[in-house]
């Protein structure tokens, strides 16, 4: 399919549900949404199939401090090469001599490529490793128990920085007194 595209000079504009992604579903809170799908399909000079374009989706995935749903932005660009055989791979790998100019090769399987997979591949690579919340939009009971621990940590440090200081005097003091004693015994 991805060669009659090409031959054609095609695009696709669409949108498809997140829940046609099972994979990418998985990861998610909920699979209610849609995603935005604009691929152009063209040649090289060198006759190969260039698939670019971009995916986007907003995805709501379980926030990893408080475990509640948050909404997460996705956007992919892609920009690949497709090869009908390893041999097609190599000669692609070896045409640009310029590594900039290098884009990702794709194999196709039995000269089909399956362009649900590559969006959702696409997807899944761009979701973040961890989702949460901003710190103010996160659970209200994890920030007072957050709040709760930085009044806790500020009063212990203040706590023993006073009592650091109080041994801190006692022993110049000391050190004072036992110069005292040393140039009194000298004298």
């Amino acid at each position: 399919m991805s060669r009659k595209l090409c031959n054609r000079n095609a695009s696709i504009n669409s949108t498809l549900p997140l829940g046609k992604l099972l994979r990418l579903s998985e990861y998610l809170y909920d699979d209610k949404g849609q995603v935005e799908v604009s691929l152009s399909f063209d040649r090289d000079e060198a006759g190969f199939c260039i698939i670019s374009g971009s995916v986007k989706a907003d995805v709501t995935m379980a926030c990893q401090r408080c475990l509640e749903a948050t909404a997460i932005s996705l956007l992919s660009e892609i920009a690949v090469k497709v090869a009908d055989s390893d041999s097609d791979a190599e000669k692609i790998s070896e045409s640009s001599s310029d590594p900039l100019d290098k884009l990702e090769v794709i194999l196709c399987e039995e000269g089909e490529l399956d362009l649900l997979s590559l969006v959702e591949d696409e997807l899944i690579l761009s979701l973040p490793i961890v989702a949460s919340h901003d710190n103010e939009d996160c659970s209200k009971d994890l920030n007072i128990l957050h709040d709760q621990a930085r009044d806790e940590q500020e009063s212990t440090d203040s706590s023993l920085g006073n009592q650091s200081t109080i041994k801190g005097l006692e022993a110049l003091e000391k050190l004072k007194q036992e110069l005292k004693k040393n140039t009194e015994q000298n004298e």
